[in-house]
């Protein structure tokens, strides 16, 4: 296949998507990629901009912010009672390396259903991967069965009385992610789409505790070995909200060459961000493993280097 023939069929995959959405009644939604005041991430770089006004003569510039994520602005659409949307963006990373599955700057499909779980997005993905010709079934594996059966580890005992002090959660997710990426992900299987559910709730993020259980409502799907999306049954509750986005902010001091401010609550003066469940998607890993090309390069039309 050609470089040509590859980006045909990208744009063949990419309106197959946005028509899966539009023919279940989400909203196409088109959020700003330039931020002044980015939420807080704890383990991502950004680039790093400024806003020059046009009376600037020497002044302080604004200093502006590529997005990692059209999340925030979704999330206020969300809470402002838009109803399930989507979005399919460009988003950027900054400090990650480069290579066959990498790029600085990438394509995202993020969509929200509202009155949903994980489990409710999971399905919703699946139709949407027959939809763009995968006919293999999914496995769907709890992260609980992916170690026990690709580790031979019992994940329920490695947590249990896990501590409370940011120390010992820190310690608990360090021996998860060891685990997890030198010997459960890599054997994870190649030739179908692999769901693994129901991640440590020990891992920091905004999936919403299963409750009377040590795991989040979060999924992962692996096409081809590689992580393809990520999603969560999200977290409503604004205080664990603003508390999650106080501890990544002081983290990201201490991890991030790049700061940023951060403006005020994460939904402040708005209304609640209502039960629903949100997923991230990387389109072009999705349309390599369509492809079944191995190099991301083959699927851009330019790279930041060539």
């Amino acid at each position: 296949m050609t470089h040509m023939e590859a980006l045909r069929r990208r744009s063949e995959i990419v309106n197959r998507i946005r028509n899966f959405f539009i023919e279940l009644r989400y909203v196409e939604v088109d959020t700003p990629i330039l931020a002044a005041h980015p939420i807080p991430e704890a383990h991502l770089e950004l680039f790093e901009t400024a806003y020059l006004p046009p009376e600037y003569r020497g002044g302080d510039p604004v200093p502006l912010f590529l997005l990692p994520s059209p999340e925030y602005y979704l999330k206020q659409l969300l809470a402002s009672g838009c109803g399930s949307l989507f979005e399919i963006t460009h988003t950027f990373r900054n400090s990650e390396s480069i290579g066959p599955q990498h790029s600085p700057e990438f394509t995202m499909l993020e969509y929200y259903t509202v009155d949903a779980d994980g489990d409710d997005s999971l399905g919703i993905t699946a139709d949407l991967l027959r939809a763009l010709g995968v006919t293999a079934e999914p496995l769907i594996l709890t992260m609980e069965d992916a170690f026990a059966r690709y580790a031979g580890v019992d994940l329920a005992a490695l947590l249990a009385g896990t501590p409370t002090e940011p120390a010992g959660l820190k310690q608990k997710e360090e021996e998860f992610q060891k685990v997890f990426l030198t010997d459960v992900e890599p054997a994870l299987p190649t030739d179908r789409p692999v769901f693994v559910t129901r991640y440590p709730a020990v891992v920091p993020t905004l999936a919403r505790a299963i409750p009377g259980t040590p795991w989040a409502d979060r999924w992962e799907l692996y096409l081809g070995g590689m992580e393809v999306a990520n999603c969560y049954g999200e977290e409503t509750d604004p205080g664990r909200i603003e508390a999650f986005f106080r501890q990544q902010q002081a983290a990201k001091r201490e991890n991030c060459r790049v700061q940023h401010p951060v403006e005020g609550a994460f939904l402040e003066g708005g209304a609640p961000l209502p039960r629903c469940s949100g997923a991230a998607l990387g389109v072009d890993r999705l349309v390599m493993y369509l492809l079944g090309v191995t190099d991301i390069e083959r699927v851009l039309s330019f790279t930041l280097f060539r």
